[in-house]
C-alpha cells in the first residue's frame, strides 16, 4: 500500500515530467487552448502582454464542462478576460468551434491560413499538466511551426488547492 507522503512524491514527480519550463521568447503568435480554467487565460494575457507576440488566438468551442457553466465559448470567455487586462481587440484573433487539442491546432491553423498570417514560431498556452500533451499535439499537427509551451505559473499544491475540489476540501477542514 501506497502512503501519502509516496503518493505526493509520486505525484510531484509527474507534475514535474509533463511541465516543460521552456523559455519564452519572441514568437509570431500566441496560441490559448480553451478549457474550463481561466488561469489559461491570464496566463494568455500575461504573455501577450510582455510583449512576446503582436497576436493572440484564443481556440475553444463548448466543452464538456463549460457547456453547462458558461454561456459562450471558451474562446469568447478567455478572449473577454485578457480584454479586461488590457489586450487590445484589434489583436485578438478567436477560433470557437474546436473541442480537444487537436482541433485547437487544426482549426487555429486553418483561422490563421485563410487570413494570410504566417506563424513560423507560436507560444501555446494551456494547463500546468497539459504542456507535454501540447507540445506533442503541435509537433504532430502543425509540424512547420516552433512551438514553445507555457502555463500557468504555479507549483502542484498551490494548483490543486486553486481547483474547486481543493476548495471544497479547505471549507469541510475549517468547519
Amino acid at each position: 500500500m501506497v502512503k501519502n507522503m509516496e503518493k505526493e512524491k509520486l505525484i510531484q514527480i509527474l507534475w514535474d515530467y509533463l511541465r516543460m519550463n521552456h523559455r519564452l521568447s519572441k514568437s509570431d503568435c500566441i496560441v490559448v487552448l480553451g478549457s474550463h480554467d481561466t488561469r489559461v487565460a491570464k496566463r494568455g494575457a500575461e504573455v501577450f502582454l510582455e510583449g512576446f507576440a503582436p497576436l493572440i488566438v484564443f481556440s475553444g468551442g463548448y466543452g464538456k464542462l463549460t457547456k453547462h457553466i458558461w454561456n459562450c465559448t471558451e474562446a469568447e470567455k478567455f478572449a473577454r478576460i485578457a480584454v479586461d487586462m488590457g489586450v487590445p481587440e484589434e489583436c485578438i484573433l478567436i477560433e470557437s468551434k474546436s473541442s480537444n487539442t487537436g482541433e485547437n491546432i487544426l482549426f487555429t491553423k486553418e483561422l490563421l491560413n485563410k487570413r494570410q498570417i504566417k506563424a513560423r514560431k507560436i507560444i501555446a498556452v494551456n494547463k500546468p499538466y497539459m504542456e507535454r500533451r501540447t507540445y506533442a499535439a503541435f509537433k504532430k499537427l502543425w509540424e512547420d511551426a516552433d512551438v514553445i509551451v507555457t502555463s500557468p505559473k504555479m507549483e502542484l499544491m498551490e494548483y490543486l488547492a486553486a481547483t474547486p475540489a481543493g476548495r471544497l476540501r479547505r471549507m469541510k477542514s475549517s468547519v
